[in-house]
């Protein structure tokens, strides 16, 4: 019985001797122990505490831009419009659209010649008209005598019935289309550059005018 007892006791301290070694107490097993791995790992005067702020990537702001102008040059004959780009390299030149004009053209038809047209003429003045002209110049309207021209169709209708009144039965209305001679140009670019080569170049332009965009 004794014997059993020796023999428990013996076994309990070799589990506590076994205990102690393994747990790196002896100093046998201290690269094995939690806290000499932790140790080796991790050097606190490296450590710095770093914000959210501070992590945080700041993206970029985008800045308006700056010393950009618009200008609106208005009177650009259109003959202009390429040279007038040529000179104003680094910017952007928008031609806007130009409209013709229409007008209501009242005449008598060409007559055959010279002789024809002044006797037509001179029954007219026997009719009590006299603002007339007999077309002299090269054409298709050439020896036509105009009457008057009108902007508007029901003007130019109305003069044409008082003419009807007075006996004048030949005379028409004919609807003339005008092109533009002239147009506008929004320029957009630096500052210093429009302000430098602007004013110069309309200058050169009569009829044209700078003024800011609308």
């Amino acid at each position: 019985m004794r014997f059993f007892r020796a023999l428990f006791l013996l076994l309990v301290f070799a589990n506590l001797g076994f205990f102690v070694w393994a747990q790196g107490y002896l100093g046998g097993q201290d690269q094995g122990r939690e806290p000499q791995r932790l140790a080796s790992q991790i050097e606190p005067e490296k450590l710095r505490i770093v914000t959210a702020a501070a992590s945080s990537v700041a993206a970029p702001v985008a800045s308006p831009a700056a010393g950009l102008a618009c200008r609106l040059v208005a009177g650009l004959p259109l003959a202009e419009v390429e040279a007038f780009k040529a000179e104003l390299v680094g910017a952007s030149v928008e031609v806007k659209t130009a409209e013709g004009t229409t007008s209501h053209w009242v005449h008598i038809p060409p007559q055959a010649n010279k002789s024809a047209a002044d006797k037509k003429a001179a029954e007219l003045r026997a009719l009590g008209v006299k603002d007339f002209y007999i077309v002299q110049d090269e054409g298709p309207s050439r020896y036509a005598i105009s009457l008057g021209l009108f902007r508007s169709e029901a003007a130019a209708a109305e003069f044409l019935q008082g003419l009807a009144k007075r006996g004048v039965k030949s005379a028409r209305i004919e609807v003339r289309e005008t092109p533009p001679r002239h147009t506008r140009a929004l320029v957009k670019g630096p500052a210093q550059l429009l302000d430098r080569r602007l004013p110069g170049l309309v200058a050169k332009m009569p009829g044209a005018a700078m003024m800011e965009c609308p």
